[in-house]
């Protein structure tokens, strides 16, 4: 879980560090955008293509862990389906992450597309359930509540940086299908940098980092959680 925390947080940095070095516009693009570079394109897909693997082989362990728990306890029934479908967005957000790594957008728009939204929809969905779980748990065991504290703000945050990034994005785009506004901004390229070109689209994109930077603070919020569960299982073995 360290793992996932220190991968999904450092490779935008990185990357980010590489495409500035290389003379691109500082102002924070879409984080894809330096996949379209080089340097950072390699750090974008070794790290995200790690990323994605550990998130989903990460959401699947603290999920079953978690199912543990609520079974060592006869809890409802619902709350364990909420906890499976947590671990059915975790995989799915990891496979989402781990494929668009290999996937710039200059090359396979619609497909780029599609993959981003099963991230940014998976991820959030993830973050929603697992809360739910946590802050059930906490009814029960007083040890979880900071954990519930910082998940729900972190969530948050996370809603937050999707809604605006989406609302910024329809704002420029519209409410279309077409995305042949967004894919002209390939036109716009100069060597191995690409201009947001649009206040908007620079508004979506600050949202966009908005939202990363959110969910790995968010599964940065289950480390502590795993050592009471794993405490837990210790103490009823």
């Amino acid at each position: 879980l360290l793992a996932s925390v220190s991968f999904l947080s450092l490779t935008p940095i990185i990357a980010y560090v590489l495409w500035v070095s290389e003379g691109c516009d500082p102002y924070l693009p879409f984080i894809s955008d330096m996949d379209l570079s080089e340097r950072a394109g390699v750090a974008f897909t070794v790290g995200y293509s790690i990323s994605g693997l550990l998130l989903a082989v990460s959401g699947i362990q603290f999920g079953l862990l978690r199912e543990d728990w609520f079974e060592s306890r006869s809890s409802d029934e619902k709350l364990i389906t909420i906890n499976r479908l947590s671990m059915f967005f975790s995989v799915a957000a990891g496979i989402g992450l781990f494929w668009i790594s290999f996937t710039p957008w200059d090359e396979s728009f619609l497909l780029h597309i599609v993959l981003a939204n099963v991230i940014f929809l998976g991820s959030i969905s993830w973050a929603i359930c697992i809360t739910i779980c946590t802050w059930v748990m906490s009814k029960e065991d007083e040890r979880f509540e900071s954990s519930v504290t910082m998940r729900t703000g972190f969530s948050a945050m996370g809603l937050f940086g999707l809604f605006g990034m989406a609302e910024r994005f329809m704002r420029f785009n519209g409410l279309t299908l077409n995305f042949d506004a967004l894919r002209g901004r390939l036109g716009e390229r100069v060597g191995e940098c690409i201009s947001l070109g649009d206040s908007l689209l620079s508004q979506a994109a600050a949202f966009e980092w908005l939202f990363a930077g959110s969910m790995a603070l968010v599964v940065a919020s289950l480390i502590p959680e795993i050592e009471i569960l794993t405490v837990s299982e210790s103490e009823e073995a």
